[in-house]
């Protein structure tokens, strides 16, 4: 399935929810250099809710599908309309190994479109953020267990 498939409703909804969350990690990447795994619930109006860590900031590796299985087991038994998934990985480019968000978003339905969004630092002194465009990944149905 495609993401210009989805219902013009929840396109909207992802979009929002993954444009927000990009602007709040800016500021965890600019300051800390990562951003550890987690997952929110989200707000009706689509604010952050209740964020949960799923790796502790001792361990500075990232095992991305690990902690992705870890945020499905909370989603799988708890209510919610949307939620997102994110944390820092690496991607291939064209050329070379780049640094990206990944960011899984969820809807109470089942349905979950991953995004990955690469992204390096500018300035001298001050290092800001600077991402690139975002990369749609595909559509799961499969993830989360809906009856």
């Amino acid at each position: 399935m495609e993401f210009g498939e989805l219902p013009p409703q929840l396109m909207d909804a992802f979009m929002r929810i993954l444009n927000n969350h990009l602007d709040v990690a800016e500021v965890n990447l600019e300051n800390d250099k990562v951003l550890f795994p987690l997952l929110v619930f989200i707000n009706r109006d689509y604010s952050m809710g209740q964020i949960i860590p799923l790796q502790p900031p001792m361990n500075t590796v990232i095992n991305s599908e690990a902690a992705l299985e870890a945020a499905v087991q909370i989603l799988n038994a708890s209510y919610f309309e949307k939620a997102l998934f994110s944390c820092t990985t690496k991607i291939k480019s064209e050329s070379s190994v780049v640094d990206a968000v990944k960011t899984v978003l969820f809807d109470g339905s089942g349905i979950a479109a991953t995004f990955f969004t690469p992204f390096h630092y500018k300035g001298l002194f001050s290092k800001k953020v600077t991402y690139a465009k975002n990369i749609f990944d595909g559509i799961r149905t499969d993830l989360l267990r809906r009856g």
